[in-house]
C-alpha cells in the first residue's frame, strides 16, 4: 500500500494524493501558533496519561528594560533549562547566575531534584561547568566547517 501526501515547501504544494486525503507541510520558521497547537496537544495528552509538566519563565529587568530571561519545565522531578538569554550590555554581571538560581529555586519548590540543560561549544559550556553542572552527553557537529558540538549537562539540585 503506497502512502500518498502533500508537501508544502516555501508556498509550493508537491506531490498529489487523491482528494479527502491529510496534507504535510514543512513550516519554517513555524508560527507560534502551529507551535501553540502541537504544545497544547502534548499537555493534554500528558494530562490523560497523568504526566504533570510546569511551564515558566522568569525575567529580570531594569526599570522598564529587558535584560534577560530564561524559560523552563518541570516533569518527572527533571528542571529542563530551555533557554536563557541575557543582553550584551548585561553580560558578565551576574545576570545568567541570578537567572539560573531563581529557575533552580522554583524547580526545587515545585519538586525538582536534578536540573538538565543544553547548549553549543560556541554557546556557554562554561558558564553551567562553573555553576556545578556535570557533562553527560555530547553531539558532535559541524557548521560552515567549524566544529560545533551540542553538550548536555546536568546537576542535583
Amino acid at each position: 500500500m503506497s502512502q500518498h501526501c502533500h508537501l508544502k515547501v516555501a508556498g509550493t504544494l508537491h506531490s498529489s494524493t487523491p482528494k479527502g486525503r491529510s496534507m504535510l507541510e514543512i513550516l519554517s520558521p513555524p508560527p507560534v501558533n502551529i507551535v501553540s497547537v502541537i504544545s497544547q496537544g502534548i499537555a493534554r495528552e500528558n494530562e490523560v496519561s497523568s504526566i504533570a509538566r510546569y511551564d515558566f519563565a522568569i525575567v529580570e529587568r531594569d526599570g522598564e528594560a529587558f535584560v534577560g530571561g530564561i524559560t523552563a519545565s518541570i516533569s518527572f522531578a527533571v528542571l529542563f533549562i530551555n533557554n536563557i538569554w541575557v543582553d550584551g550590555h548585561a553580560r558578565g554581571r551576574g545576570v545568567g547566575r541570578s537567572l539560573i538560581a531563581a529557575a533552580e529555586a522554583e524547580g526545587l519548590r515545585l519538586g525538582a531534584e536534578t536540573s538538565c540543560v543544553d547548549t553549543l561549544t560556541t554557546q556557554a559550556p562554561a558558564f553551567y561547568l562553573r555553576l556545578g553542572y556535570l557533562e553527560f552527553g555530547r553531539l558532535e557537529g559541524w557548521v560552515e566547517a567549524k566544529a560545533v558540538d551540542r553538550i548536555w549537562f546536568k546537576r542535583q539540585l
